[in-house]
């Protein structure tokens, strides 16, 4: 059940059947007809109030009346009337009002004879709206004040206008469209006529025929909590919150959550329909207003950041739905998915569920339906203080492409995690293979000795045949190694959408492409293999004839053997083993070195790619820099002007470098303060030091011989870890702490203020641009209450009407100032928490306002403060 307030539109110049005789006219339908056809255009065009008013007559209303308040619309009685200055003015009453209440008050208000409509009242517009006021508990607007017999249009009747009893008058458009002789007026820039006590503009277009309620001009908006007149009454104390023209209908989509739902533990049984606007727990210590929010975090899947608040989090979840093996239900509208609605539901200990509005299971997680959700506990905001990624992140909402950025730079980076991985291999390759070719020249010494020797002519067989079994085994391991990868393709589209296309023919076309394709793919597959195998074959059969033809060879080899003589000490057969070995070696690394070659064109093309994606990375590193300097400077140039101003230091947050190298042997985070210390710091600069050796270290950073070796033997998959370190930009959020008498802003940064100071900063920031919602426990947490009556309730009441805040408080300048569209207040019964019974509403509520007077700290003065505010 919606207990908060919300605008209803409201049609406040209903017209009965009989009201055309008033203008001469005949109307060509009955009166049946006639309420009818006015019933189904307030139905069709959401009109939930009406307010009668026929010329200064009630008797031919009570038809109309009653078919309307049998459907569901609450109807206001009342007339038209001229005063005695024959300015037009409407009244209106309680929907409880009887029709001889209404004449008894046209007599009360100068009008006696009922059957003249349009005979003035003796008395003056301003007897009449004391009479009204104070003695009838009605409601008067001034009609029609741009035409005939409305109170600008007659002249010289500033007097009227700028009393505080004229608090309503009706314009026939938008206040753009104000004849231009009035237009100062209406803005209360003219001196005659300036008002001092809040007022309202209202359309309210004179309906003589059904269909003038689809005009946009036949209603105006009214914020009520419930449906009536005590409630639209009170909405006209605070105009500038409660009253809109039709016209003023620019409220921007937002995320909101609607409606908690608990199921076990402290709060069992809780079920609460939310505003998308301003919403606020109230009540007693220990009555479960945090309970409340830490468990929307856990359903939101949200955790503190502290450690202290993260254990707390996790105690407080399992003694209130770990013992009942409780849920939590969260109803859900997305700003992100198009204001679709959602089911959350998280059961304790189980991952959630989103579900979509046919209570199917949605592929969704929470993050993609409120990616930008904030949530802060208790002294939350203030641990931002100290933490300079949270406070960056506050930032992301003002960077409309943050998430292509990020999805881009992670894109980025697993390339190049890739491309390490390729370049460690292929130097590791390289490596040995230069270390190989690096013995040939000595293998070729040898052989050159064995040449002079004369040993080399009788054992030239050994030679060819060693280059000749090298070349062979490599052609065989060439053709085996081959691969040529056969994948089949997939349709872009689903089954289900074949099924369901209208232009399914020529869709199952392509299905078919798909499948001949598939199988003629698989055929050249079969073809590929058959065709390795068969080429492997063939190598195989050319190396069993070759060999027949080395088995001949070997005897003449051994004979060679056998003739030769021994030198140096060795015999004739270890001469002839050692030049065999020799010649082997050869014949296996000279293919190697045509390899190797392959293998620095490889190793230049990888580096090559690198250095690409090392760019872009920074391009994208840029283009992120560059969104969030052009953001910040508008916000210091608008919202924030004169309140808080925020600057960038570019990658001045060094953590994630310094936790990088921490987990090197010899280093910690300790010896590594200095990369935090140092003013310049380029990364990029750093690892070509790096490369450069201990001396360049040294020099550069002025460090020990001893840390600079090890940095300068750094493995060079560190260094290419190194290379994908982020350094996030530092904000420095600073204060205006200049007075309001001091034209001279003076404006501090976070480390030099008081706490108090501190959270007033950050609060500045969050309240800020984001189409999720904002919750938070107890706001005014340091916070003086001079600052939450003047500024902080001031930006609410505006902020809230794009965005939807759930705030816990024990300040009643939230609620009151703020102008809660729905305040809950809850108690503690049986050991278990819950809302007052009738305590939950808007200010409207008297019920309500009296649990705020008597629960919150200043309540009752927070109320008379706002009266005198706003002069209500």
């Amino acid at each position: 059940m919606k207990n908060f307030a919300e605008f209803y539109k409201c049609a406040l110049q209903v017209n009965p059947y009989s009201y055309v005789a008033y203008r001469g006219e005949e109307h060509e339908i009955s009166e049946e007809e006639y309420n009818q056809s006015v019933l189904n255009n307030c139905l069709s065009e959401e009109i939930k109030v009406v307010g009668l008013a026929d010329h200064g007559s009630v008797q031919t209303a009570e038809k109309l009346r009653n078919l309307l308040t049998e459907n569901g619309i609450t109807v206001f009685p009342g007339f038209e009337i001229a005063t005695a200055e024959k300015i037009h003015i409407v009244c209106q009453f309680s929907e409880e009002t009887t029709p001889d209440q209404l004449n008894r008050y046209l007599g009360r208000l100068g009008l006696t004879d009922v059957e003249n409509g349009v005979m003035p009242s003796y008395l003056s517009c301003l007897d009449i709206a004391k009479l009204i006021e104070e003695e009838l508990g009605g409601f008067w607007y001034a009609a029609h004040i741009t035409s005939d017999n409305g109170i600008l249009k007659m002249g010289q009747m500033n007097h009227i206008w700028t009393d505080e009893r004229l608090k309503v008058a009706q314009i026939p458009y938008s206040l753009n469209e104000v004849d231009p002789r009035y237009i100062n007026i209406i803005k209360n820039k003219e001196p005659m006529y300036k008002k001092e006590t809040p007022f309202a503009f209202i359309n309210a277009k004179d309906i003589c025929k059904p269909e003038d309620l689809l005009e946009k001009n036949a209603y105006c908006l009214v914020k009520m909590s419930d449906l009536n007149f005590t409630c639209f009454k009170e909405a006209f104390q605070d105009p500038t919150a409660r009253v809109k023209l039709s016209y003023d209908q620019n409220e921007r989509f937002h995320s909101s959550i609607n409606k908690i739902e608990v199921f076990g533990g402290y709060l069992d049984g809780m079920s609460v329909d939310l505003s998308r606007n301003l919403n606020t727990t109230i009540g007693g210590r220990g009555t479960g207003k945090s309970t409340l929010l830490e468990l929307v975090r856990y359903a939101l899947d949200l955790e503190p950041k502290s450690n202290d608040s993260k254990k707390y989090f996790s105690e407080l979840i399992k003694s209130n739905l770990g013992l009942d093996n409780g849920r939590v239900e969260l109803h859900v509208t997305s700003y992100h998915r198009y204001g679709q609605e959602y089911k959350v539901i998280k059961r304790y200990g189980d991952p959630t569920v989103v579900k979509n509005i046919d209570d199917s299971v949605s592929n969704l997680t929470v993050k993609d339906i409120l990616p930008h959700i904030e949530i802060y506990g208790q002294n939350e905001i203030i641990e931002l203080v100290a933490n300079e990624e949270a406070k960056l992140n506050i930032l992301n909402r003002f960077l409309p492409n943050q998430a292509d950025n990020l999805n881009e730079k992670e894109e980025i980076i697993k390339k190049l995690k890739q491309n390490a991985i390729k370049l460690v291999d292929i130097i590791e390759k390289k490596d040995e293979t230069s270390t190989r070719v690096s013995k040939l020249p000595i293998l070729e010494e040898k052989v050159k000795f064995f040449k002079e020797a004369g040993i080399a002519d009788k054992l030239s067989t050994i030679e060819h045949l060693s280059t000749e079994e090298e070349y062979l085994k490599k052609s065989q391991e060439v053709i085996v190694q081959h691969n040529v990868p056969f994948s089949e393709v997939d349709l872009p589209f689903s089954r289900e959408f074949l099924d369901k296309t209208p232009n399914y023919a020529k869709f199952k076309l392509v299905d078919e492409v798909f499948k001949s394709f598939n199988l003629k793919l698989n055929e050249l597959k079969d073809e590929y293999e058959k065709l390795v195998k068969e080429s492997a074959r063939s190598v195989e059969d050319i190396n069993s004839e070759w060999k027949v033809i080395k088995q001949e060879s070997d005897g003449e080899i051994r004979n060679s053997i056998k003739s030769l003589e021994g030198l140096n000490g060795k015999t004739g057969q270890e001469i002839a083993l050692e030049y065999k070995e020799t010649v082997a070696e050869i014949a296996r690394i000279n293919p190697i070195k045509s390899e190797s070659k392959k293998l620095e064109e490889d190793l230049e093309e990888i580096i090559s790619e690198r250095r690409t994606l090392i760019e872009k990375l920074k391009k994208t590193q840029d283009q992120s820099y560059d969104s969030l300097r052009k953001a910040v400077k508008k916000i210091n140039k608008g919202k924030l002007r004169g309140k808080v101003q925020i600057e960038i230091h570019a990658a001045k947050n060094r953590d994630e470098l310094i936790e990088v190298l921490s987990d090197i042997e010899g280093l910690g985070p300790k010896s590594l303060t200095w990369i935090r210390d140092k003013d310049e710091f380029s990364l990029f600069s750093f690892i070509g030091h790096l490369n450069q050796g201990s001396d360049k270290l040294i020099e550069e950073y002025n460090l020990t011989r001893a840390k600079a070796e090890i940095l300068a033997n750094i493995p060079l998959a560190k260094k290419l870890e190194l290379e994908l370190v982020q350094l996030l930009d530092v904000i420095d959020v600073k204060l205006n702490t200049a007075s309001v008498e001091n034209e001279q802003e003076n404006y501090k940064s976070l480390s030099k203020l008081s706490k108090g100071q501190q959270c007033t900063a950050i609060l500045n920031i969050l309240m800020l641009d984001n189409n999720d919602p904002l919750i938070i426990d107890q706001p005014e947490d340091n916070l003086d209450n001079s600052y939450i009556a003047n500024n902080f309730v001031d930006g609410l009441r505006d902020y809230k009407l794009n965005r939807q805040f759930i705030f816990a408080t024990h300040n009643a300048n939230i609620p009151v100032f703020g102008d809660a569209e729905l305040i809950v207040v809850m108690q503690e019964v049986d050991r278990h928490g819950s809302i007052k019974e009738n305590c939950i509403g808007s200010v409207d509520n008297p019920n309500v306002k009296t649990a705020v007077v008597n629960t919150l700290e200043g309540g009752n003065i927070a109320f008379k403060m706002r009266k005198a505010k706003y002069n209500l």
